[in-house]
This record gives structure tokens, sequence and C-alpha cells, in this order.
């Protein structure tokens, strides 16, 4: 499994993308669903498959986006050994402390 992240200049991203330029996250995240990667959550995403050429095809869709490759502030891809999801646990722990108020 591999994962991408990637942090955006909010005000490039206004300025080249446009109004609305939260509008530009749904179209990554179109586009990357194209290549197998599944959004996780901000800026996170995960592929389906174990394929290293996966994420260089995602990474390559991305970057010949004129308006991402002018507003991003970094990009990552590297390899994922384990997830694991810890969002139930927390969810449990919450409605405890909910009870306890």
């Amino acid at each position: 499994m591999f994962a991408i992240t990637f942090d955006m200049e909010v005000s490039a991203l206004k300025e080249y993308y446009g109004e609305p330029y939260h509008k530009a996250y749904y179209d990554i995240r179109k586009l990357l669903k194209n290549y197998g990667f599944k959004w996780t959550q901000g800026s996170v995403y995960l592929s389906r498959t174990a394929s290293m050429a996966d994420l260089f095809d995602a990474i390559d869709a991305l970057t010949d986006i004129d308006w991402f490759s002018l507003s991003v502030r970094d990009i990552q891809g590297f390899k994922v050994e384990d997830w694991s999801d810890f969002t139930n646990r927390a969810k449990r722990k919450a409605e405890i402390f909910r009870k306890n108020r």
C-alpha cells in the first residue's frame, strides 16, 4: 500500500485555481481515485494496490495540472507497511466521556 500526502498554499490556490478554491480538493480526490487512491483524511490518500507504478502515475497526473504544480507547497509519496484505524476506539471513549458529564 502506498500513500500520497500534500499541502497546498491557499493563496496560490485561490490565484491559480480560482474561486471557489475548495473545489480543487474535490478535483484532486476524483483524479486520485482514477489511480486507485482513496481519500483518508485531509490531504492524505491511500492506494488500494501495492503498485509503485500507480504512485508514480498519480503524482505525474497531479503535477501535470498547472494550478496544482503552481500551488502545492509539498507533496510526499511513501510506502505504508500497516494502517490501523483507531476512530472507533476514540468514539467509544467519547461516549463514556459524554455519559460522565
